[in-house]
């Protein structure tokens, strides 16, 4: 099953809003016959490419292993049940079911009644999480949020004048490249935009690039930014207010959405939004007032926290803007991975249930 989860991975970037799946089928001995993941939206799902990938050998009695349910019902694709029980499959082994109302036990079923063994719930935690953006927009309906921030000692992510270059060294932000590889979209606002000037893209990972969104409900994204170069290689959104007028270099694409009294985006809405335009995760970099604005709403699911060996002193904190409803009620998290790279520390929490 861990495989089918590494060949899932290679999926990222190509199926969404279709899940990451990987397959492989064993004989009886365990030797593996065939294996396959769901490579582009569209194309093969992985348990025809595994059942391809075994170029006709006899599968009678052999044992399919795969990270999801297998679908049962046509797309842009024939049905997966149909081909695992016409290729002779005996036994299939599922880490999760699928919440899409076409699937949701169906294809399980479907399976039993042709006589197939079916197992459910073999690395389910390690599943739901490869596959956290598509299941959060089906059991939610809105996108993941996980947001990533990189910490002085004092937990200051920039200077009062917002200076942050670099606060962790070059094998923190290795990982945190592969983060955005990682997650269907990465998103700022229009200070971090001002001030740092990124690119937000993959460059220091191996994978795809997400798609950029900047919030930005007042403040127009002109050509001399980083992403204006880049926006004919790399998809780029605006969010902004629905009688924004600025100026927009070419090849950004202007997401209008309403804004309270104060012009300000609600996230919420922004995340249920998102999967509209094919973004079922999110990944936060900042600034500060766009991880408040979330967190107020109780929206971030995932905090991946950059320490390094310094201190800022009077700075800028990531939350500062966020006010909890009471102590009791403020936001808990537990600590999923602690990760050493180089001379800092990278601690990802989990919101807890």
């Amino acid at each position: 099953m861990r495989q089918t989860l590494r060949l899932a991975l290679k999926g990222r970037g190509g199926v969404s809003p279709n899940p990451r799946v990987g397959a492989v089928i064993v004989d009886k001995n365990g030797r593996i016959l065939g294996k396959g993941y769901h490579s582009q939206y569209g194309q093969p799902h992985a348990e025809a490419e595994a059942i391809a990938d075994s170029g006709g050998s006899d599968l009678r009695g052999s044992t399919l292993y795969v990270n999801l349910e297998p679908c049962c019902h046509q797309g842009k694709t024939p049905p997966c049940t149909k081909a695992v029980i016409k290729a002779g499959i005996s036994r299939v082994v599922i880490a999760i079911s699928d919440p899409n109302p076409k699937v949701n036990l169906c294809g399980i079923s479907e399976l039993k009644n042709a006589g197939i063994e079916s197992t459910i719930g073999v690395l389910a935690e390690e599943a739901r999480y490869l596959n956290r953006g598509y299941l959060s927009v089906r059991e939610r309906r809105r996108a993941w949020c996980a947001a990533k921030v990189a910490l002085s000692i004092d937990g200051k992510m920039a200077n009062p004048e917002g200076l942050s270059k670099w606060i962790t060294g070059a094998e923190a932000r290795k990982y945190a490249h592969a983060l955005r590889a990682d997650h269907d979209g990465v998103m700022i606002g229009s200070g971090t935009l001002k001030n740092d000037n990124p690119e937000l893209s993959v460059r220091d990972a191996k994978g795809p690039n997400p798609v950029r969104i900047i919030i930005a409900p007042h403040f127009g994204i002109p050509a001399n930014y980083k992403i204006s170069k880049t926006a004919d290689e790399m998809r780029t959104i605006l969010v902004t207010s629905d009688d924004f007028k600025g100026v927009v270099a070419d090849g950004i694409e202007i997401f209008r959405m309403q804004t309270d009294n104060g012009g300000k985006i609600n996230p919420l809405e922004l995340l249920q939004r998102l999967p509209e335009v094919g973004v079922q995760s999110v990944l936060i970099e900042g600034g500060s007032g766009v991880l408040s604005s979330f967190m107020q709403a109780d929206l971030i699911d995932e905090i991946v926290a950059g320490y390094a060996p310094s201190v800022i002193g009077n700075g800028i904190s990531p939350f500062e803007g966020f006010k909890p409803v009471s102590w009791e009620n403020r936001p808990k998290f537990t600590v999923k991975k602690v990760k050493r790279f180089g001379e800092d520390v990278v601690i990802t929490y989990r919101r807890k249930d």
